[in-house]
């Protein structure tokens, strides 16, 4: 048996599981019913399902057992403290499934046309975080031409919008900072150990961040009041903004609320969503928002517009 039917029939018992407890046979069934749809054969005998639940645990660590006397049921073990790591790691399985799939529905499956962010430095950065290398690199911008040599003592891996960021300290001036991989090459890790141990708790700082901050910024989180229009709200309250959202109102308008850092990408964000959104609160966040209407507006005076037209 191909190694991507026992993954796609791993990733159909979780979720299965994770909507209620069943019992083998009505395990045995969705994965009979799932045959169906894209012809491969997934229903097995239920000693091939313990030993999957045992895979299952060692490859997502979902603990999956029947643990009540006389109730055949099985569910998943403490579903509600489940590691975010382990509910990415599902998504990367169930993704890697799609695709595999569309292989063979070409004409009915559309992929995005992405290409790569540096993930072929991924698993050396990691290694090098892990065993404390240093790191060195040539790292270009995407606003400035030059090229630069950096030095680096890495800290961690931070993902933001479709990409990947490592986070380290610059042996150049001491600061933490930030470099995409998609803008990084000429990788080497050296066999040297830096000793420095930085105070700098990497979970707790992304904790209020949307998208890459600045490391060095002391500032507090904020709180964050938003009021989008119905339509828009109904797919803010779906697809959440950050972790923090709570819903303070429903209708029209939704109101949310969020505790956050004001960072770029968070302002770059709201922008996108035009006149469906409007900012409450903090009064600073509006008034910088409202700056930079203002400016995009000025693009699209007639005087500007016509020298942008010459300038082309």
């Amino acid at each position: 048996m191909a190694k991507d039917t026992y993954f796609k029939r791993y990733i159909i018992l979780i979720k299965r599981l994770l909507q209620s407890p069943a019992n083998l046979e009505e395990l045995k069934r969705c994965l009979r019913l799932q045959s169906g749809d894209d012809d491969q054969e997934l229903e097995v005998s239920q000693r091939t399902l313990q030993r999957d639940f045992i895979a299952i645990y060692n490859l997502f660590g979902y603990e999956i057992t029947n643990e009540r006397k006389g109730d055949r049921r099985y569910l998943i073990k403490d579903r509600d403290n489940i590691k975010e790591y382990s509910q990415r790691l599902l998504e990367s399985f169930e993704l890697t499934d799609i695709i595999s799939s569309s292989q063979r529905f070409i004409n009915t499956v559309f992929l995005e046309s992405r290409q790569p962010k540096g993930l072929e430095h991924f698993h050396g950065l990691i290694h090098a975080i892990n065993n404390k290398y240093i790191v060195t690199f040539v790292h270009h911008k995407y606003w400035e031409e030059d090229e630069t040599k950096r030095k680096v003592h890495p800290l961690g891996l931070k993902e933001a919008k479709g990409r990947w960021y490592l986070i380290a300290i610059d042996t150049k001036d001491r600061k933490a900072k930030t470099f995409g991989l998609d803008r990084i090459e000429q990788l080497e890790i050296s066999n040297t150990q830096f000793r420095e141990k930085y105070p700098i708790d990497l979970k707790n700082a992304f904790t209020h961040s949307f998208g890459i901050m600045n490391l060095e910024n002391k500032e507090d989180p904020q709180l964050v009041r938003l009021a989008f229009t119905y339509k828009e709200g109904q797919y803010v309250k779906a697809y959440p903004l950050h972790h923090s959202q709570k819903v303070i109102s429903e209708g029209d308008p939704t109101i949310i609320e969020l505790k956050i850092f004001i960072s770029y990408d968070f302002i770059q964000e709201l922008l996108s969503f035009g006149e469906e959104v409007k900012i409450l609160e903090p009064v600073s966040l509006v008034e910088e928002v409202k700056e930079k209407l203002k400016k995009a507006l000025i693009q699209y005076d007639d005087k500007t517009f016509k020298d942008a037209k010459m300038k082309f």
